[in-house]
């Protein structure tokens, strides 16, 4: 049974409604991660291949844009962006999109960790310990399997303050394992992922030093990080009670974003499924981190980059650029438990 595309045409795009009916839109630009104008996939199976990693399949490359938005279809449509689906039970229920797995075997792809917090301002994870954490999730099929092997990074995105790279580059590595410094920066209308290191940003917030504190207002940070071309700011969880969207009139913030987080690990699932719908609505892409505070939630939600990321430069650039989404960590476990 061949299901069939997706979109069809410039500019027009198939996404699934609340109800699970198919409908379109005129666009040229982004929807969380869903195609941009003049993309059309090819015709696909439906459904999946029970397992972690397909055996005695033929070999298939299939496009980035195709996979980014049949998997954004169908984490709308099976509720993954629901952290209730990080139960033992869940997680041991769900595997890997067969045609997910083709893409990582064949493509370029990076899986970046784009949220986490060490004791440099609120959290438990010591990154010294990050890479015998990964080690060990890679025993039980996490990243990699037999010819299978994605590259891995992690953000550390502390609060209100930003590893120096020498810190973080004295970090024993895992093969496959980069840290890159960015911030999570607490501005008065809430917080906002900053994936930069702009010399007057830093300067002018203080965030090479460590602390806790609130800091300009929202729209302030996130007009000079544009105006500077500074990097790129990001609302992390942007429908809790006192963040970006909860406290700015959405339509007013929208023209100074290229993302909002969609896919945040400590966050409701209602709140989760509001910033895809607001990321849809406004043409926005949509990025995916765990939010981890301590390393038993690290991964649980990531977003993969269609290409290398090898240093904090590449990753601005693909955010601005280039082509990504995010994923279930559960997704990137290749074998059962």
């Amino acid at each position: 049974m061949i299901c069939p595309p997706l979109l069809h045409g410039a500019g027009l795009f198939w996404y699934s409604s609340p109800n699970g009916r198919l409908v379109h839109t005129q666009s040229r630009r982004w929807y969380a991660g869903v195609s941009t104008a003049g993309e059309r996939t090819a015709e696909r199976p439906c459904g999946s291949v029970p397992g972690r990693v397909a055996k005695g399949m033929p070999a298939m490359q299939p496009s980035f844009a195709a996979v980014r938005e049949r998997y954004v279809e169908e984490l709308i449509e099976h509720e993954w962006y629901d952290v209730r689906t990080f139960g033992k039970k869940q997680r041991q229920e769900m595997t890997a999109p067969e045609y997910l797995v083709e893409l990582l075997q064949h493509g370029h792809v990076t899986a970046v960790e784009m949220h986490s917090h060490t004791p440099r301002s609120d959290g438990l994870i010591e990154p010294e310990r990050i890479g015998a954490w990964t080690r060990a999730l890679y025993k039980k099929g996490y990243f990699r399997h037999e010819h299978l092997a994605v590259p891995l990074v992690v953000m550390v995105t502390d609060h209100d303050y930003i590893y120096t790279s020498s810190d973080l580059q004295a970090i024993p590595y895992e093969e496959g394992l980069t840290f890159l410094p960015s911030t999570e920066v607490s501005t008065e209308h809430g917080h906002v992922l900053y994936y930069g290191a702009h010399p007057e940003i830093v300067h002018t917030f203080e965030l090479s030093q460590p602390q806790l504190s609130v800091k300009p207002g929202g729209p302030e940070f996130l007009d000079m990080v544009q105006s500077l071309e500074g990097g790129v700011a990001i609302p992390a969880h942007p429908y809790r009670e006192t963040s970006v969207l909860r406290t700015l009139p959405g339509d007013a913030v929208a023209p100074m974003l290229v993302a909002v987080e969609i896919l945040n690990g400590k966050t409701p699932a209602e709140q989760n499924r509001a910033a895809i719908d607001y990321a849809r609505q406004h043409g926005l892409r949509g990025v995916g981190g765990s939010d981890a505070h301590q390393m038993s939630r690290l991964y649980s939600y990531l977003t993969l980059f269609d290409g290398p990321i090898r240093g904090l430069d590449d990753l601005v650039i693909a955010l601005r650029q280039g082509d990504y989404f995010p994923v279930h960590g559960e997704h990137l476990r290749f074998k059962e438990g």
